[in-house]
């Protein structure tokens, strides 16, 4: 769950204030590069100002926020303004007036009276946390109500003594924010109070002159993270060192689509050991037995477009996520992997890891190998490849002319390429030049507009929202290209349903990948699933909608023409790209194919994954009604099954504040 401070995708137009001679900098840093800014500053003692920014491949925000307190402290005014992280508009204004809280955002317009709580923005920027931390220090309780609503409250984790670039000394914190559910959320300040960074393995923000420090003080900051997921993991990992009997269930058969009903399924250490009919089936002394009456028993889900983090893990489980292919990460992956093995973390088996490679520059990926030269690629292949990668990813800004070598190297090694289209190029010169998986539905379609297309930047979105709806899926080219790629056994990842939030999902209305679970989302929670993902000015929402339905007519038609689609979502919700395949029009049991037999099939693991079957993994989901009849049943996971363990995905939503089909 995001942060109510930190949340760099949606946080923000050049100071319109002059900064004065104590403006606090600091900086942005990606893969040891600064890419941003964030300036903090105060005009006398209550007027507070702060300046953020970033650039991740031509995105990224702006925003500057003026907040201003009372005399004990309390925000009573708030102004936030610029552009966010996809260079959308942002205004949002609080205002503390005649004994009233007034808010006002891209989809509230709200008013209650005020009783001293701190605003809970929807924009904000980073450095702001200070001036909430500063009010929880002076509350004889450590903990503030927030609005609209929730608490919070801190505590101090850890002290460390850092030094700048000069060799100076500072003393700094590690503070703990808690109480609106979810994990603990950590922030650095100093001793005095101020904000001094905010870390992670993607991106960080540290004072200038510190920034050696990040790994320094990260791994520090990671041994408190820890706490919340390995102490989740023990709390709902339910081992069983007999076996594991599910009788009375209907067995889903991936490998045809079709199912039985009064099925039993024995589980013995982590393979399946049994499947028959429960009315010849016996159960041995000592199996746990599971009631399976009116559920539904199926493979484990493959999340075909990962980019995990330890934070992704517990809800993946509780969606029915047990494997996973990781599309591109940092080498602390592999650490992880070997955690959620020895069941320290939760998370689903990371089978598949890709090997990440895009070319230096202001548009360079923000993960994996950034290469300047061909000869650079080519090694980073080999080394990927003893690694352990069974595939290589490319990205946006690679030269088209190294994509055939690249992929020639990969293919020597037995490892698949997949990736985004390089800018200048077209899916089809890729697929010609080596690509044995497109990935993501905008870089299929940017096909049919030329090799003169820009796609490093915002090109690669807005060119498709604003032009995709001129596209005829019934097309002769559409048509041939759509042949070509069947004959040549290429696969999609469509991440449809991020196209769908990017395109569609307005704001003041739940987003659409929550609307099925709204119900029992936490406040906070669908309070951010309202604000709106929407990538360009509302006027073009039109466009972008009906070119959203245009993607949905290719999707269909990749499945029409026999073309293996892979399911993933590169962070969304899964159970919901599957819900989109639905509305699409394919037959739900091909959905469920699409994230079960199909994932294993394509990477040779069908001995081990993909069907229930005697021998192989015991990576289960039961489900409490029949996706294969409505698909959104896929929603209602009553219990996981990894490798033999048993998990209840509603513990690990209760740890969430989530009240998930209760």
């Amino acid at each position: 769950m995001r942060s109510i401070f930190i949340c760099l995708s949606l946080a923000f137009t050049v100071p319109g204030l002059a900064q004065t001679t104590d403006t606090i900098r600091h900086n942005v840093v990606r893969l040891g590069k600064v890419v941003g800014k964030h300036l903090s500053w105060k005009a006398g003692a209550n007027d507070h100002y702060y300046y953020f920014e970033f650039n991740d491949r031509g995105r990224g925000p702006s925003v500057t926020s003026h907040s201003k307190t009372d005399s004990k402290g309390n925000i009573i005014l708030q102004e936030i303004n610029g552009v966010d992280y996809f260079k959308t508009k942002v205004e949002e204004r609080f205002e503390v007036k005649t004994g009233k809280a007034l808010w006002k955002n891209k989809f509230e317009n709200e008013s209650v009276a005020y009783k001293g709580e701190l605003y809970s923005n929807i924009n904000g920027n980073p450095g702001e946390i200070e001036l909430a931390l500063k009010l929880l220090k002076n509350s004889t309780s450590k903990k503030i109500n927030i609005l609209p609503s929730g608490a919070l409250s801190y505590s101090i984790a850890k002290e460390e003594i850092v030094k700048d670039e000069k060799n100076n000394s500072l003393a700094v914190q590690l503070i703990a924010f808690t109480g609106l559910g979810g994990p603990p959320t950590y922030t650095w300040f100093t001793k005095d109070g101020n904000f001094f960074g905010s870390l992670s393995d993607w991106i960080s923000i540290i004072q200038a002159g510190y920034e050696k420090n990040i790994d320094i003080l990260l791994p520090v900051q990671k041994k408190f993270e820890n706490n919340f997921y390995t102490n989740l993991a023990k709390a709902v990992t339910e081992k069983n060192s007999t076996g594991i009997a599910i009788k009375n269930v209907t067995v889903f058969n991936a490998a045809e689509g079709s199912t039985f009903i009064n099925g039993t399924v024995l589980i013995k250490g982590n393979l399946i050991e049994k499947i028959g009919n429960s009315s010849y089936t016996t159960i041995p002394a000592g199996y746990k037995i599971i009631d399976g009456t009116n559920k539904f028993l199926m493979p484990g889900l493959w999340e075909m477009h990962g980019h995990f983090f330890m934070s992704d893990g517990p809800l993946m489980m509780a969606q029915g996520v047990t494997n996973l292919r990781d599309m591109g990460n940092g080498d602390e992956l592999w650490n992880l992997k070997k955690r959620i093995q020895a069941d320290s973390i939760l998370g689903p088996e990371i089978n598949i890891v890709s090997g990440f490679i895009d070319k230096a520059g202001e548009f360079a990926a923000p993960t994996g190998a950034l290469i300047n030269s061909l000869e650079e690629g080519i090694k980073y292949i080999e080394d990927y490849h003893k690694k352990g990668c069974r595939q290589i990813k490319l990205y946006s800004s690679i030269n088209p002319e190294w994509v055939k070598p690249l992929a020639d190297k990969a293919h020597s090694l037995d490892m698949r390429v997949c990736g985004h289209i390089p800018a200048f190029m077209t899916a089809s010169q890729a697929i010609d030049a080596g690509y044995d998986e497109i990935t993501h539905l905008n870089m299929l379609m940017l096909n049919f507009f030329g090799d003169t297309v820009d796609t490093r930047n915002m090109t690669r979105f807005k060119l498709v929202g604003t032009k995709g709806n001129t596209l005829d899926v019934s097309s002769d080219a559409v048509k041939s290209f759509f042949q070509k790629m069947k004959d040549k056994n290429i696969t999609v990842d469509p991440t449809i349903s991020i196209f769908e939030s990017m395109f569609t999902d307005m704001p003041g209305k739940v987003a659409k990948a929550y609307l099925p679970i709204e119900k029992y989302l936490p406040a906070q929670t669908r309070r951010y699933a309202m604000a709106g993902s929407f990538i360009d000015d509302e006027s073009l929402a039109q466009p972008y909608s009906s070119s959203y339905e245009v993607m949905k007519k290719f999707v269909k038609a990749l499945y029409d023409n026999g073309i293996t689609i892979l399911a993933g979502t590169d962070g969304g919700i899964l159970q919901h790209e599957l819900e989109v395949y639905s509305e699409c029009g394919i037959p739900n049991y091909d959905v469920l194919r699409m994230a079960t037999y199909f994932p294993a099939k394509e990477y040779g693991l069908l001995d081990k994954y993909g069907t229930i079957a005697p021998g192989k993994i015991a990576n289960l989901i039961l489900i409490d009604g029949d996706p294969k009849k409505n698909i959104k049943d896929i929603r209602k996971i009553y219990l996981t099954i990894k490798e033999g363990k048993i998990y209840s995905p509603k513990k690990i939503y209760a740890a969430y504040g989530w009240k998930y089909y209760y």
